[in-house]
């Protein structure tokens, strides 16, 4: 990536939005970790999302101020915290440092990356849970690649990877049974819908689970393509057998209309009537009988 001042050293980063957790993130970041090319900690499951914390981090310069900051708390105080701008400047627009920060800190991490590194990394990739548009403002240049699926197959998929673990994972934790988590899930996975319908002025590919499952070869082809790569189909399904603790299907075919087997009618119901509209704009079907809102 380069810079104003024609700096090559940046890294682009590789932006993948999940619409949810079990989207087939793990397995496109499996993919992207076969091109030397591309940056990251390839620590399963793939969420070191450095680019989401600093964004996060340096967004918080230009947040606005809630009532009652302490100005000498923040800056003074015992406890280490950060928030934002702690008093009106008279000097400085907030936004534009804050923008210009994120562009220097991007710059003093990719710097850190490629030291790391021992091929010339190009790209960084990350599971990515922020806003897009400070990093667009920041000229970093993203690559935004969208996952999304079948909001009734993450549902299961969710709950049968909770069940396999035997954990509170995906929010479930601050839910108090399964039928309130299933409706903030909709709720969330109608947001992120909402969010992914934004046009963005950078290099934007949608990558349905669907596809990935039923041509891999195909979608890999599209995302190389879209980066300038050459990524390793064959190295990825050679690794499935040590990624079947991360599967809660019996095979990747199966892992498509499980819907169908693994919820009642009534979580049917509550998905389609929340997401029915969002559904079919993505190509999936809904009950004949549904009427979307």
């Amino acid at each position: 990536m380069t810079d104003e001042n024609g700096d090559h050293s940046s890294l682009r980063p590789v932006l993948v939005r999940l619409l949810e957790g079990r989207v087939g993130s793990t397995l496109v970041m499996q993919l992207l970790g076969t091109a030397p090319e591309v940056a990251f900690d390839r620590v399963y499951p793939f969420e070191h999302s450095y680019l989401t914390y600093l964004t996060r981090l340096i967004g918080q310069i230009a947040a606005p101020r809630p009532d009652g900051v302490d100005m000498v708390e923040l800056l003074y105080g015992d406890t280490l915290r950060v928030g934002p701008l702690p008093f009106p400047s008279e000097q400085v627009d907030a936004a534009e440092f804050a923008r210009d920060s994120l562009h220097g800190v991007w710059q003093a991490f990719s710097r850190a990356m490629q030291a790391a590194s021992t091929t010339r990394a190009r790209f960084y990739a990350e599971k990515f849970w922020g806003d897009v548009g400070p990093v667009v403002a920041a000229g970093l240049e993203p690559i935004v690649v969208d996952l999304v699926r079948d909001p009734r197959d993450i549902v299961a998929s969710v709950r049968a990877f909770n069940a396999k673990t035997g954990k509170q994972l995906f929010g479930r934790a601050q839910a108090r049974d399964d039928r309130e988590h299933l409706k903030r899930m909709v709720v969330g996975i109608g947001f992120r819908l909402q969010e992914f319908a934004v046009p963005l002025p950078v290099s934007h590919l949608v990558i349905r689970y669907e596809d990935l499952v039923a041509d891999l070869p195909a979608e890999a082809a599209r995302l190389a393509t879209a980066l300038g790569v050459q990524l390793e189909v064959d190295a990825v399904i050679g690794a499935r057998p040590e990624m079947a603790h991360h599967m809660t299907s019996e095979s990747l075919d199966r892992s498509v209309d499980r819907w169908a087997r693994d919820l009642s009618p009534e979580d049917v119901r509550v998905v389609e009537r929340r997401l029915g509209k969002q559904m079919l704009r993505l190509g999936y079907s809904v009950s004949a009988d549904h009427d979307p809102a």
